[in-house]
């Protein structure tokens, strides 16, 4: 066989499509070399693994001003550090020296990370690495790779060095370690912030969710530092730990405003174990739940409002955790439009191994589980014409692999759904001590009664008499179909109680309205329309099921007189303020009242 002279692939060639390598933000790239840190430190078995995320500022003139923007974002640890070939692998495109760990901490496998989150950020990438008293360098520079008239710039330099270049030696101490490694981005051209302030802000939500794992249970440190570089001084500017980010909020010391910063505001579920057999060998899944602390929510969810609350509100989805590093918070089994998902929460856990991570469908930049996600199992059976057993035991004859995942889902979807119903539950429980009594009449007579803004027929009804009133009253019941003595009783008990509310049912001939109001003196009337087809309808309907309950009792013939006098008071306050949409308000309830009519005509 002969060989020929060409690669099957060529940095020089690739470089610039590998430089579009999908990594979400700067957060992820940099994650990438925090991978590498972690997993040197935890194969060295440091006690703590120091890393260090250090941001270079220099002025820069943008627009004719000068502003400190980014220079260098560099990575900084206390790991084993590397020898010759262990360094030329690791800047190297597809090889790992992790392919073969497993376990917890054990992140890499697919040799991508340090070379395609550096292009992705940066034309250059400096590393410097030292074992006791060796120390060695190593680079990457995209223009150089671009620019060269030969091959030689797509293999990874190897040189061994004295010490670190002045500007490292300023502001890294690196002289406490024996072992240690230093990745530096320079020439940063796809960074997602320019500022250390916009850095920091989004690094710390995002990589303190990530290895929130690591930082709780102490094995690693990951510090944050801002230098300021005036002239050839370096000015440290910040420097602070980042924190947890839990999305389940079952740690103390996070990023969650206080209160909860410092201790839980959930408790954990009871966790879903699923054993998958996969090729003959049996992993696991674990999925843990959390629900949040009554304390923590609040009276019908007030601490949705609070910091805390809208802190929980950017933690929403399912997050997904391989090798105790988060993959990624996945939104596919949420519903934007509830409010409490906030308060509940569901993590996916399983170690970094070939037979899952192809199940799975891990991605190479280890960012996504692409076959995570919620799977609407119905829908998919509809589509085959299927009910949901006979799909299910068809995916497990044909697709198994996408049985268990479609399984996963399953499961993720009916915890979730069971946490959310508990919450509904407890809203019932925890709502109003004193629940809102009495009839639709007593209710929005003290609604006017107290208004701080009295409209025109307020202020009118608040002067007349109890005999003016009283004769009003009468008249309008008498008017509605009520005898004489029926309505002067009824009257009488009204107006002991301060109602200046009537809603009666009477026929308004030749109108599509389904309700008239009518304000005589400042009393009002809302009459129901006895000819329309909605009181034929129902109407009459559920007032003769409330006659069977007290004023005290929840009722439909209530929640509607109700709705209709909401729509009075708005009417009776935008004539008193003489709007120019008072006049409109009426043609409205017209039209809707025909609209109501003709629905139910045709229906019939």
């Amino acid at each position: 066989m002969t060989k020929t002279k060409h690669r099957y692939t060529s940095v020089k060639d690739s470089i610039d499509s590998d430089r579009n390598s999908g990594f979400k933000n700067t957060a992820y790239a940099v994650a990438e070399l925090i991978d590498n840190s972690i997993q040197a430190g935890l194969r060295a078995k440091q006690k703590i693994c120091l890393v260090d995320l250090i941001v270079v500022t220099e002025k820069s003139s943008i627009n004719g001003k000068n502003i400190d923007r980014i220079s260098n974002i560099i990575v900084s640890d206390n790991a084993e550090g590397m020898d010759e070939d262990t360094l030329g692998i690791a800047l190297s495109k597809g090889k790992s020296i992790n392919k073969s760990e497993k376990g917890y901490g054990k992140m890499g496998r697919y040799g991508f990370g340090l070379y395609m989150s550096s292009i992705s950020q940066c034309r250059r990438t400096d590393i410097f690495t030292w074992q006791k008293d060796m120390m060695l360098k190593s680079w990457l520079d995209i223009d150089e790779i671009i620019d060269s008239e030969d091959d030689t710039t797509e293999y990874v330099p190897v040189e061994k060095i004295d010490n670190l270049p002045d500007d490292l030696k300023d502001i890294i101490d690196y002289k406490n370690h024996n072992f240690g490694t230093i990745v530096k981005w320079s020439k940063l051209d796809k960074s997602n912030w320019k500022t250390a302030e916009g850095l920091f802000r989004n690094l710390e939500n995002e990589i303190g969710r990530m290895y929130r794992y690591f930082i709780d249970d102490g094995k690693v440190k990951i510090s944050y530092k801002h230098f300021k570089k005036i002239g050839n001084k370096f000015k440290l500017e910040q420097e602070s730990a980042v924190r947890a980010n839990d999305p389940l909020y079952l740690m103390k010391n996070t990023t969650c405003p206080a209160p909860w910063d410092k201790k839980p505001g959930f408790t954990e579920a009871e966790p879903e174990i699923i054993k998958l057999n996969i090729n003959g060998e049996q992993k696991e899944i674990k999925i843990k739940f959390a629900i949040s602390k009554e304390e923590m929510r609040g009276i019908e969810e007030a601490g949705g409002g609070k910091p805390h609350g809208k802190h929980a509100a950017k933690n929403v989805g399912v997050s997904i955790i391989r090798s105790g590093r988060e993959l990624e918070l996945n939104s596919s089994w949420d519903n934007p439009s509830d409010p409490r998902e906030r308060w509940v929460g569901a993590e996916i856990h399983f170690e970094g191994e070939k037979e899952i991570d192809n199940l799975l469908r891990v991605t190479n930049n280890k960012q996504y589980a692409r076959a995570l996600k919620y799977i609407d199992v119905k829908k998919e059976a509809e589509d085959l014409d299927m009910n949901i057993p006979a799909y299910l035991n068809y995916l497990q004859d044909t697709d198994f692999e996408r049985y268990l995942v479609t399984d996963i889902s399953q499961k993720i979807k009916k915890r979730l759904s069971t946490l959310l119903s508990s919450i509904r539950e407890w809203r019932k429980d925890k709502g109003p001590k004193k629940p809102i009594t009495g009839s639709a009449e007593d209710i929005t007579s003290k609604a006017r009664e107290a208004r701080t803004k009295k409209t025109d027929a307020d202020k009118k009804n608040e002067n007349l008499d109890k005999k003016k009133k009283l004769d009003i009253m009468i008249e309008r019941l008498t008017a509605g179909g009520m005898d004489q003595e029926t309505a002067v009783s009824f009257a009488k008990m009204n107006i002991e109680r301060n109602i200046s509310t009537i809603i009666t049912s009477e026929p308004i001939s030749s109108s599509p309205v389904f309700f008239d109001i009518r304000i005589v003196e400042g009393q009002y009337q809302i009459i129901i329309n006895k000819e329309h087809p909605a009181y034929l309808d129902f109407f009459n309907i559920v007032e003769k099921e409330s006659d069977n309950k007290s004023v005290d009792e929840p009722s439909s013939d209530r929640a509607i007189k109700l709705m209709l006098s909401s729509w009075a008071s708005l009417e009776d306050e935008a004539a008193s303020n003489q709007d120019e949409y008072a006049s409109y308000l009426k043609d409205i309830r017209l039209r809707w009242g025909q609209i109501f009519r003709d629905l139910l005509i045709k229906k019939n």
